[in-house]
């Protein structure tokens, strides 16, 4: 008996070592997953890519748990990323040179979108009282609502006003209206004629509420060369959680890159569109539609000197920034440049 009682022991622990043995070499795919929270300055096109990772398994391909968090701008993002809330932010590219002449440096490892998705639109009463489509010319005694003075929105519409002639502090009345949403309530309230606005909200205003008319549509090419591949949004993160999470940078990079041939596919149109509607629910399909097909070709991922130049030219225009252009590698990796093909 006493034999039987330690054999059935000896096997009962063979069991359990072996289950064991086969529990670790099974691939635990929950606890595998990194945790982390990319954030968005605002709630918009420009971080299609994030939405397309999430929804096209793209994160979890790389072992990656992403939680996407929206902010009301670019500052209140970047105080998030270097207070360590969160390990990236998509946001203007402009950001990072302000913050590199300020000494906190903030790195940028890929381009979310390349080229600046604005458009100038005026309300279609100031092409009545002209009683002909209205030029950027005819801007002059105009009323153009901005966001706030030194956002991107606004440094765009003064740099079209001086490479049109027109003086933005003296020959049009700039007024902030937080939300372009309220650029559109404030025209039909007779307060302001014009807006520079981004995607998609000159495709509402234009094609949706119908009230507005297409002056410069910089998305599709027109306007100053300046905004075209200009590095309008790029994926930033802080030197010191690029230095200490490199393989988990790499992966996002990757993610987030594959998630942008996927957008500039046009045979992916629908799928794209789809993924968007999930998170912009309040918005059309058609107008969805349309205002992302005007946009795939400008997710491309590569971060250029040329960027940095055509930013600086912007942001000294505007007495923005003052000094010399920083070099790409100052505030960019380029080690990641196999990934931004």
């Amino acid at each position: 008996m006493q034999k039987i009682h330690i054999g059935a022991l000896f096997r009962r622990r063979i069991a359990i070592v072996v289950s064991a043995l086969l529990l670790a070499m099974t691939p635990q795919v929950a606890s595998a997953q990194t945790k982390i929270k990319i954030g968005s300055s605002v709630k918009s096109i420009f971080s299609l890519p994030l939405y397309v990772a999430e929804a096209n398994g793209y994160y979890k391909e790389e072992g990656l748990d992403v939680e996407t968090i929206f902010f009301s701008g670019g500052p209140a993002a970047t105080a998030a990323l270097i207070g360590g809330s969160v390990q990236f932010i998509s946001s203007a590219f402009e950001n990072t040179l302000k913050l590199a002449q300020r000494g906190q440096p903030v790195i940028n490892v890929m381009t979310m979108q390349a080229d600046f998705s604005g458009a100038l639109v005026v309300h279609k009463r100031i092409a009545q009282k002209l009683g002909r489509p209205v030029k950027i010319e005819d801007m002059k005694g105009l009323r153009i609502g901005t966001l706030q003075r030194g956002g991107f929105a606004d440094s765009a519409i003064r740099y079209m006003l001086i490479d049109a002639g027109i003086d933005p502090d003296k020959d049009v009345s700039l007024i902030p209206v937080r939300g372009f949403d309220k650029h559109i309530a404030s025209a039909a309230a007779g307060e302001i004629d014009a807006s520079l606005m981004v995607e998609p909200w000159q495709t509402i205003a234009v094609y949706e509420v119908g009230d507005w008319d297409m002056i410069t549509n910089i998305t599709l090419g027109e306007g100053p060369a300046v905004f075209h591949d200009i590095g309008y949004c790029t994926l930033q993160v802080t030197p010191a959680y690029l230095a200490a999470n490199r393989p988990v940078v790499e992966k996002v990079v990757r993610a987030l890159a594959k998630a942008q041939v996927f957008i500039r596919d046009r045979a992916n149109l629908e799928r794209t569109v789809a993924i968007a509607q999930a998170v912009f629910g309040e918005i059309k399909p058609e107008t969805l539609h349309r205002s992302i097909e005007a946009q795939l070709a400008t997710f491309r991922p590569a971060v250029k000197q040329d960027m940095i130049d055509k930013t600086m030219d912007l942001l000294l225009k505007n007495g923005q920034i003052t000094g010399a252009a920083p070099d790409l590698k100052t505030i960019s990796d380029v080690s990641f440049q196999e990934y931004w093909k």
